[in-house]
């Protein structure tokens, strides 16, 4: 295979990871987690000017214990902004989606281990009048 074949291999398996992404988080469905988070990952933001981190444990309770967007109706608004492949075993996605109402910019960095993408780590900033 030769490099840019591989590029683009890699591109659409992050690509699909992230659209069920998506999917876990406007379905609100948990059974997702384990097939794009690896076990290791944390999701992190700044709230009230602290650093605020959670194992997926916690993720999985913060995801189990929220209404899902699509229990309540809501149109699903979300996308793949970049997606930056820095080696072999690294890369960076931003996607953009709505939940709730609220408007969220989420910055997930992959890690390739065994031949498989997982997310390792998830950034994000909620914000209620749009994105930024």
């Amino acid at each position: 295979m030769n490099e840019i074949t591989l590029i683009a291999d890699n591109l659409v398996k992050i690509e699909n990871i992230i659209k069920i992404y998506l999917d876990l988080l406007y379905k609100g469905d948990i059974d997702l987690i384990e097939s794009v988070f690896l076990q290791e990952a944390t999701v992190s933001s700044v709230s009230d000017g602290k650093i605020i981190s959670i194992n997926m444990d916690g993720f999985r309770k913060r995801i189990a214990t929220r209404q899902s967007s699509e229990s309540v109706g809501e149109t699903r608004h979300d996308k793949i902004i970049m997606i930056d492949i820095s080696s072999p075993t690294t890369a960076i996605a931003k996607v953009q989606c709505m939940i709730l109402k609220n408007y969220y910019t989420d910055y997930l960095t992959f890690i390739k281990v065994r031949e498989k993408w997982g997310i390792i780590s998830k950034v994000f900033h909620m914000s209620h009048s749009g994105w930024t």
